[in-house]
C-alpha cells in the first residue's frame, strides 16, 4: 500500500504527462526546429570567441600565474566550443562562417573579483543554453558537441567560484 495522496498521484501524473510531451518534442527536429537551431548556433559561435578573448584578457589581469593558467585553460576552452560549433554550423548549412567582430577588453585588475562573479552567471546562462540545445536534437554528432560544451561551461563556473574564494582570501575578506 503506498502513502500518496489524490493530489500526488494527480502532480505524479501531471508531471510524466510533461515528460513524455517534452521527449516528443526533442526527439526530432522539424524544419522550424532546425532553424531555430542553427541561428542560436550562429550566435553561440560569436558568444564563445567573446568569451575566449574575455578570459584572455582577464588572465593578463590575474594575481598570479596558477589563477592566470587556469583563466587561460578557460579561454582554449571557449576557442574549442567555437571551433566544434562552427564546423557542425558549416556541416549543416554549407556556409562559411566568419565572424563579424574582433573582440578586445580593457579589464582593470581592481575589479578581477567582480569579473569573475559575472563570468560565474554567464557560464552557468551557457550551461542552460547546452543543455536546451543537447535536449532539442538526437543526433549524436550535435549532442557531443552540446554535452562537452554544457559540462564544461558548468566546469568554469565551479572553478571560477574557487578563483574568486581564492582572490577574496587572499585580500583578507575570508
Amino acid at each position: 500500500m503506498n502513502n500518496f495522496t489524490n493530489k500526488d498521484l494527480f502532480r505524479i501524473s501531471k508531471r510524466l504527462m510533461e515528460i513524455k510531451r517534452d521527449r516528443a518534442q526533442t526527439q526530432r527536429l522539424n524544419g522550424d526546429g532546425l532553424e531555430h537551431l542553427l541561428q542560436e548556433m550562429y550566435l553561440s559561435i560569436e558568444e564563445q570567441l567573446r568569451a575566449a578573448a574575455y578570459y584572455r584578457a582577464l588572465a593578463d589581469i590575474a594575481p598570479n600565474q596558477f589563477a592566470a593558467g587556469m583563466i587561460e585553460e578557460f579561454a582554449a576552452d571557449e576557442r574549442e566550443h567555437a571551433y566544434q560549433l562552427q564546423r557542425a554550423y558549416e556541416r549543416l548549412t554549407g556556409e562559411t562562417f566568419v565572424s563579424e567582430y574582433e573582440y578586445e577588453f580593457d579589464l582593470n585588475p581592481d575589479d578581477y573579483v567582480e569579473y569573475l562573479e559575472e563570468r560565474v552567471i554567464e557560464e552557468t546562462n551557457d550551461y542552460k543554453k547546452y543543455k536546451s540545445f543537447y535536449l532539442m536534437t538526437d543526433n549524436n554528432y550535435l549532442r557531443d558537441i552540446f554535452f562537452n560544451a554544457m559540462h564544461d561551461e558548468m566546469y568554469h563556473a565551479l572553478r571560477e567560484m574557487y578563483l574568486i574564494h581564492r582572490a577574496m582570501t587572499d585580500m583578507g575578506m575570508m
